[in-house]
């Protein structure tokens, strides 16, 4: 399971139909919440509508828990959502339901990962070695995300939203400098 600095950096070029754009998330805190350790993102302001200046909670294990803005939570899902289950090893699978809540009401979701295996991913920061997954669930929507270990994070990630789709793929990766 990687390990998240303060001051670890990504940014993404995203397209979704005809828009697109930039995404930059960076590590700006630890913090302990109900005596849960949470990593907390910000999510910077080029991101895809919605998403800009938002702060993201992730457990330490990297499940999304959370988005918080201005010191409100906007969105958040209980318990968190795992993209990753460690270790990441093929044809692993695990499930997820979770309840989505927002100020729109509350959503379940009954979501299935699966670890494609072994798949190395060409993105404009270069070519890593990467773990592909895959998120199936009851809803028309899913995902494809390459998890590169030397990025601590994925490197493209390729989702469906109804009828929409939309892929981020990793522009610069800028890691905190780790203690020796």
């Amino acid at each position: 399971m990687p390990t998240w600095l303060v001051g670890d950096r990504w940014v993404y070029d995203w397209t979704s139909g005809q828009e697109s754009g930039t995404k930059t998330i960076e590590v700006v805190e630890l913090r302990d919440v109900n005596d849960v350790r949470y990593y907390i993102v910000r999510v910077g302001a080029s991101a895809r509508p919605g998403d800009a200046d938002a702060e993201h909670y992730y457990t330490q294990a990297l499940h999304w828990a959370a988005a918080v803005r201005g010191g409100k939570v906007e969105a958040r899902m209980v318990p968190p959502h795992p993209w990753f289950m460690w270790p990441l090893v093929p044809s692993a699978r695990w499930t997820h339901q979770g309840r989505f809540e927002q100020r729109e009401g509350p959503t379940t979701y009954n979501d299935r990962f699966t670890v494609i295996g072994a798949e190395p991913v060409e993105v404009p920061a270069g070519r890593y070695e990467a773990v592909k997954l895959a998120r199936d669930s009851d809803r028309r929507d899913g995902d494809e995300y390459w998890y590169a270990p030397a990025v601590r994070w994925y490197a493209r990630w390729l989702g469906r939203r109804g009828d929409s789709q939309f892929e981020e793929r990793l522009r610069e990766y800028r890691p905190a400098p780790r203690p020796r």
